[in-house]
Parts: C-alpha cells; sequence; structure tokens
C-alpha cells in the first residue's frame, strides 16, 4: 500500500504532467498556423463558390499571417475533390470549402459516396446566394408563366452544374409542380452552362447572381424569378417563385469551410474566429453583395453543424418527394 507521502508524489507528478500537456497545447494553438493552409474547392475555377472563395479567404489568410492556397478540383458532381478532401490529415493545414449539394443532395442521391459528411467538421457557414430563374432574352419568355406554358408545348432544356446540385434539384421542383416535363442538361462548371444559356443552347437555368452578369450585362439573359423566401435586396424588383404561384420551388444555395473530422478543436476556433473577422470587413462585404451574396457571419460551427443535419433531413424528404432514386 502507497504510503500518503507516496501518493501526494505521484499526485503531483500527475498534476505536474497535465499543465505540460496543457500548456503545450495552449502553446501549439498560439502558433498555429506557422505554414500554408491547403484549402480545396470541390468545383472548377470560376465557378460560383470558387468566386466567393476567392474574395473571402485572401482576407483571412491575412488575418492568420499564413497563405490559404486553392486547389481546384471539378467534375462529377464534386465527388473526387470531397474524396481527395476527404484522405487529407486533421492538421489544421487541410481544409475544404464546400456546397450545399456536398453536405445536403449529395449523401441522399448517391447510394455509395467516396466520402462521407462524418469525414468533416464544420467551422462556419460563411455566406448564402439566392438562385434566379434565367432564359436567353432571345425566347421572349418574361415571366415563370410563359416559361412554363412553353414547356407545354414544346420539348425545352434546362442546364445545372452536375446531378444532385441546388439547380439541378431546382429544375426537377419545377417539374413535379407543374407536371411539365423537361431534359436535364448537367455540366461539370457553371461557366460552361451559362455560355449556352446565353446562346439558346439550352432554355433555362437557376442559378446565382454572380454568374448570370456576363449575359446580363450582354442583355443576353433574363431573369424570370427568385428561388428565395423573400425578394433579394440585390433584385427589389424580382418576384420570388412563391409570388408568382410556384412556392414548392425553394431553395437557397450556401458556402461554407470545414476541416477533416478530427482536427484539434483550438484550431477550428483559431480559423472560425479568422473568418467572422474577415467577414466583417466593409470591402469584403462589399464584393460580396456586388456578386448578389450575402454574408453569413458568426453562425458557430456547433449551430452549424446543427444545421448541416436538419438540412441534410430536409433534402432526404424532397428527394423522396421528387423521386429521384439513387445512383
Amino acid at each position: 500500500m502507497m504510503s500518503p507521502c507516496g501518493l501526494r508524489s505521484t499526485l503531483s507528478v500527475l498534476l505536474s504532467a497535465a499543465a505540460m500537456l496543457a500548456i503545450g497545447a495552449a502553446a501549439q494553438a498560439q502558433d498555429y498556423p506557422s505554414r500554408p493552409i491547403d484549402v480545396i474547392v470541390p468545383l472548377p475555377a470560376g465557378s460560383a463558390a470558387d468566386g466567393v472563395a476567392r474574395i473571402v479567404l485572401p482576407k483571412v489568410e491575412k488575418i492568420l499571417g499564413q497563405p490559404l492556397v486553392i486547389e481546384n478540383i471539378g467534375g462529377a458532381a464534386h465527388l473526387p475533390g470531397m474524396a481527395r478532401a476527404s484522405e487529407q490529415k486533421p492538421d489544421g493545414y487541410h481544409l475544404l470549402w464546400a456546397t450545399i449539394a456536398d453536405f445536403s443532395s449529395n449523401p441522399n442521391l448517391y447510394a455509395k459516396l467516396p466520402y462521407s459528411p462524418d469525414d468533416f467538421v464544420p467551422i462556419a457557414r460563411v455566406s448564402a446566394q439566392s438562385l434566379i430563374m434565367a432564359v436567353p432574352t432571345a425566347s421572349g419568355i418574361t415571366s415563370v408563366d410563359e416559361f412554363v406554358e412553353k414547356a407545354r408545348n414544346e420539348s425545352l432544356a434546362y442546364a445545372s452544374t452536375g446531378i444532385g446540385n441546388s439547380n439541378h434539384l431546382l429544375g426537377e421542383m419545377l417539374m413535379q409542380e407543374t407536371g411539365i416535363k423537361m431534359r436535364h442538361i448537367p455540366y461539370e462548371g457553371g461557366s460552361a452552362a451559362v455560355l449556352d444559356l446565353m446562346r439558346g443552347e439550352v432554355d433555362m437555368m437557376f442559378y446565382s447572381l454572380s454568374q448570370f452578369q456576363p449575359g446580363l450585362q450582354s442583355g443576353e439573359l433574363k431573369l424570370l424569378g427568385i428561388t428565395a423566401g423573400q425578394r433579394s435586396k440585390f433584385l427589389p424588383d424580382l418576384p420570388t417563385m412563391k409570388e408568382q404561384g410556384y412556392g414548392d420551388v425553394l431553395v437557397t444555395s450556401w458556402y461554407g469551410l470545414f476541416a477533416p473530422a478530427g482536427t484539434p478543436e483550438e484550431y477550428i476556433d483559431t480559423l472560425f474566429s479568422a473568418l467572422n473577422q474577415a467577414l466583417e470587413d466593409p470591402e469584403i462585404v462589399a464584393a460580396l453583395e456586388a456578386t448578389g451574396t450575402e454574408v453569413w457571419a458568426s453562425e458557430s460551427p456547433k449551430e452549424f453543424g446543427e444545421f448541416l443535419t436538419a438540412e441534410r433531413a430536409r433534402y432526404a424528404k424532397l428527394i423522396d418527394a421528387i423521386g429521384l432514386e439513387k445512383r
């Protein structure tokens, strides 16, 4: 049996060891980051998500004092980029810039994903973009009703940025609500899809205001309705789909930052703080708003995680109602 003196000595050693571990962890957190951080964007350069990342992340890297190096891995409904991100070390130097499709729709659309949402921990939901229904100006269509009527009598096609993405699901929602049939043309990136829309190669697309800007500036695109619950402050004269009688056509796209599961919590806190500081910068806010992007600051990682769980369940019901089979 250990003597009282020996017990006190053992406890002293254990407490000292615990204190040293705490000091070491604190010092490690203070040193983070000490080298460049890689950020995978599972979409092509020039996509809406990539554009927002390239506005926000340069400010974050100034706050952190280390470069944030973006790697675009596009194609196949974001699956190659998500798979690569899921293989990275949880060391705080590998991050993921993801979208609603990666955590809400894809897990409900694919029977076997090359990643799991549980492979990641949320850091922050950075921003949101309302999606907008647009058609070629040359089509002569000026309202959602006119488009639906034309689709009843002609074979029309709509574009998306990939199977399972928000703009794909919105097209499915519109068909379900109206009974019309359209061909779905999935693209690997948004730029090519918008260009074909401007040319009239496809008849309609749901996408963000920022991605429609070239066609709006040239006069080649006409906006018909917004898929949010209320009108956008960026387009106050554009009615919502609900106002026009299409209340079930409702989706708001978002972008967020994630880390591999197991990344130290103190690193997550550092990144969360830097992101929120960046999103308080008036220049960053103005740059985002110029693209029709709304800032979503101050939501904690825990709150973001709760949102993701609820959103995934909502999409499961939505996809089931639409009747999309798992691939």
